[in-house]
């Protein structure tokens, strides 16, 4: 049985939540979002650094819990560019087993690049679930959100953002945890309202590049998390504490 009710527990109490994932877990895309001089981690010559990304899924989701429950925390240790054998093999550069109480699994994306790129996410994630079930740590897994057609067909894409999406909810169901699925969450909202992902990804002063979420894609990660976790957001507009 998944960890749900168990998160939302733990968040309430003042937890630790470590979000461990590529540049769509750092809030990438989002408006006002850069690179800091931080690093996470070293993988030979590849370099990781944490991002700032104040309008991103995550950003949001830290703004309910410092206003709800300030004694929780939300750690981000996106790292942009990472396949999922390369967060695998450096869990302990981003996971730390004393502070940590959750763990945000939001990885897979770059996985489509590599010729067995679907059979090595479905190992890695496999394994990084099992390895943080080991430690009693509550995991969550998300999905990708949509690209365009145009983003798609770049020649590097060997698989596609379904099948991406399609082998993480294969493996969170196989391993019975909770899934914030991102893709099919955005996908029947295309569908409801008659709009195109080229409608809702692009946005003033966001990356732009057809992949990464505008601002307006981050609120429904955010909401979709919200959804998924059990917890209500304030009426539009509130300000009441």
């Amino acid at each position: 049985m998944n960890d749900r009710a168990v998160i939302r527990g733990l968040i309430r109490q003042g937890a630790q939540i470590n979000i461990i994932g590529d540049s769509l877990a750092a809030g990438a895309g989002s408006s006002d979002s850069y690179s800091t001089e931080k690093v996470i981690l070293h993988d030979g010559e590849d370099v990781f650094v944490r991002r700032a990304a104040p309008n991103s899924w995550w950003s949001r989701f830290q703004n309910y819990i410092d206003d709800k429950y300030p004694g929780c925390t939300v750690v981000n240790n996106g790292c942009g560019g990472a396949f999922s054998f390369q967060l695998k093999n450096h869990l302990p550069s981003v996971f730390q087993e004393d502070k940590d109480d959750i763990i945000f699994l939001f990885l897979g994306a770059n996985d489509r690049k590599r010729v067995n790129g679907m059979d090595e996410l479905r190992s890695n994630l496999t394994w990084m679930i099992r390895y943080f079930k080991g430690k009693n740590k509550p995991v969550a897994v998300f999905t990708p959100n949509p690209s365009t057609a145009e983003n798609e067909s770049y020649k590097n894409r060997l698989y596609h953002l379904e099948d991406v999406a399609n082998t993480i909810i294969d493996v969170a169901e196989a391993e019975d945890i909770l899934i914030v699925d991102n893709y099919n969450y955005i996908m029947d909202y295309l569908l409801f309202t008659g709009k195109k992902i080229d409608d809702i990804i692009f946005g003033k002063g966001c990356r732009n590049d057809g992949l990464h979420p505008s601002d307006k894609v981050q609120e429904m990660i955010y909401h979709n998390l919200m959804r998924v976790l059990g917890f209500s957001v304030k009426t539009d507009g509130a300000v009441w504490k």
